[in-house]
């Protein structure tokens, strides 16, 4: 309830012998009463219905609606001479102020901040029809767009190759047999029984190739002793071209260093331009050598290798991207500026949530890349974190700390693991996903304040009338149509369907009835399908909460007052006298659920207490 001065019982209760309105539009920097514009009261009619704690977690906001007198068409928008001509346009700021003189003194109390919807200019009878609404619409106009629809980090990596290699080559000999700088030699190569020497051959797809002949039957070899460095633990792959020429024999090369063979492959005999490979895994860090060792089984045996390479290889199993601690699961992956699907397709990505570990399908074909992957996962998020940045979204504040540092909320200790929203889901949806998930509400407080906290439940009494001539009525009913006798909650889904013929529900679900008031009401099913419901323990206590709650019906009261008292808010706690009989007198209180002000008039729907 807003703060207000100090008055006695009979000052509140007298009801005011000059009513009073504010009608306040926001120009440019100043705020204009068209109650009192240029000292004449253009306000014919007024009403407001506040915004406050529902009955449901469904968000309630304020609106109004007021009728103004509009002599000589000064309001016109094509009006040639009128300074008030655009005064009334959709959008436009507005607050509306209620109160009455008590005492001699003027008491305003204001009931609505928002903004002014299309206006309805009504020429014939010189009349304008304007309405609108709270803060609230801000998040009902504004649709949740990717990313913004999920709530996260991301990290930012260096793609590998679906081929393995990475890096740049380590083969640096600028010689025959070199790829990028092919040289016209074979320096650094020592044969040993054998030559080894530059021939032309374009064959395998270059001009120079090295050739070993073996002038004799028997064993020869040819070593490099630094082709390059490596590090150790890491692994490497070697890529050649050959083929045999003359003679009879098979050929074997292998990686040596500190004189043990960390790879190799034999048994080469192809007599066409054949492609070869093998890896290795340093054991030190430091220089290798490549032997090529020859068997001749006749005279004259010759062999001929080409375009040697060695890069550095991650194998498949190890082809990963690893994401923190605090990931929750990754949700979006961007390749090369261009989203990559999750699946078990030949260009999907998938999730080993064990260790953390994205990969993609052994199939996709991935080059290797710099700063050009970014996996967006979820990660722990605080609900009041996520109203706050739901705010900002509207463009209500500029930044989660503006937002939290003005909104009146109680933490309901309650984070969730992964935050998302439906992409064209507004705000106001989000919200409402939220405060089902804490049994909390969300409204605008008169003053424009976000209000995120519990369901009331007022233990003391805001306002007391202490007569019964204070109210005109308040008539007692009771409501079957808030009985909800059956609670059905459905959470998270665990899994996607493995096929289209997979039609098994997988979400987590938890249920509650009663069936003595299904017996005496008949079944009323309350069905909440909420994903941020990520846990059965929260499901089976909420439903528990609810069903308890809701099995019985509620009695009412619509409490009909014909003056402005005070400033009473939906969530407060009233109570009135009624008289049973002449000689029987008793005291009611009540929640107000509902409250609607038409010009002065209050009509307040109140629960009853048990």
């Amino acid at each position: 309830m807003q703060s207000i001065s100090p008055l006695t019982t009979d000052q509140m209760l007298a009801r005011g012998k000059e009513p009073l309105l504010k009608v306040e539009i926001y120009v440019d920097t100043t705020w204009i009463d068209l109650c009192d514009l240029d000292g004449k009261n253009y306000v014919e009619d007024d009403s407001v219905s506040l915004g406050g704690a529902s009955m449901t977690p469904n968000p309630i906001g304020g609106k109004w609606s007021v009728v103004l007198l509009n002599k000589d068409s000064i309001f016109h928008p094509k009006h040639p001479t009128s300074p008030y001509k655009d005064y009334i346009k959709t959008g436009r700021k507005t607050r509306i102020s209620k109160g009455a003189k008590y005492g001699g003194t003027d008491y305003y109390w204001q009931r609505v901040i928002g903004f002014m919807d299309e206006p309805r200019f009504d020429m014939p009878n010189f009349k304008v029809d304007i309405s609108g609404a709270d803060y609230m619409k801000f998040l009902q106009d504004t649709e949740l767009r990717s990313p913004d629809n999920y709530w996260g980090a991301d990290q930012t990596f260096n793609s590998l190759s679906s081929g393995g290699i990475v890096g740049s080559e380590i083969y640096t000999e600028a010689d025959a047999m070199d790829i990028l700088n092919e040289g016209d030699n074979v320096d650094g190569w020592t044969p040993s029984y054998c030559t080894f020497e530059v021939e032309n051959d374009t064959g395998g797809g270059s001009t120079l190739v090295g050739k070993a002949f073996i002038a004799f039957q028997g064993p020869a070899s040819v070593i490099n002793i630094a082709v390059g460095a490596v590090v150790a633990g890491k692994e490497y792959i070697v890529k050649f071209k050959y083929r045999k020429t003359a003679g009879e024999g098979e050929m074997d090369i292998h990686v040596l260093q500190n004189g043990s063979s960390l790879g190799g492959t034999s048994g080469l005999c192809m007599i066409t331009y054949t492609e070869g490979s093998f890896r290795f895994v340093a054991a030190s860090s430091g220089s290798v050598k490549i032997q090529l060792g020859f068997m001749a089984n006749a005279v004259d045996t010759e062999f001929r290798v080409d375009q040697f390479s060695i890069f550095e290889f991650v194998p498949y199993h190890k082809r990963y991207y690893e994401l923190p601690a605090a990931c929750k699961d990754p949700y979006r992956v961007v390749l090369d500026d261009e989203d990559v699907w999750q699946g078990e397709g030949d260009e999907d990505w998938e999730y080993q949530e064990s260790t953390r570990r994205v990969s993609f399908n052994i199939n996709k074909e991935v080059a290797n890349g710099t700063n050009n992957l970014k996996i967006y996962y979820f990660t722990t998020q605080a609900m009041e974190d996520v109203v706050a940045d739901l705010l900002v979204t509207a463009g209500l504040y500029a930044d989660r700390a503006a937002a939290l540092t003005d909104m009146d909320y109680t933490d309901p200790a309650i984070d969730i693991d992964r935050v998302w929203f439906k992409a064209g889901k507004t705000c106001l949806n989000a919200i409402k996903k939220i405060c089902e998930r804490c049994d909390y509400r969300f409204h605008f407080r008169y003053d424009g304040k976000p209000v995120f906290k519990p369901k009331p439940a007022p233990e003391t009494t805001a306002f007391t009338f202490t007569d019964q001539k204070h109210i005109t009525s308040a008539n007692p009913y009771q409501d079957r149509n808030e009985i909800r006798n059956r609670i059905v909650i459905k959470g998270e889904k665990q899994a996607d369907p493995a096929s289209k013929e997979e039609t098994m529900p997988s979400e987590l679900k938890g249920e509650a009835y009663d069936q003595d008031s299904i017996d005496e009401y008949g079944e009323r099913t309350l069905t909440i399908n909420n994903h941020l419901f990520q846990d059965q323990a929260s499901i089976d206590a909420m439903v528990a909460s609810l069903l308890a709650e809701r099995k019985d019906p509620q009695w009412y009261a619509k409490v009909d007052v014909p003056f402005n008292p005070v400033p009473l808010e939906l969530g407060d706690k009233i109570s009135w006298k009624g008289r049973l009989s002449p000689i029987l007198e008793i005291t009611q209180a009540g929640m107000i659920r509902d409250m609607k002000i038409n010009n002065l008039n209050m009509l307040y729907v109140c629960e009853l207490e048990s």
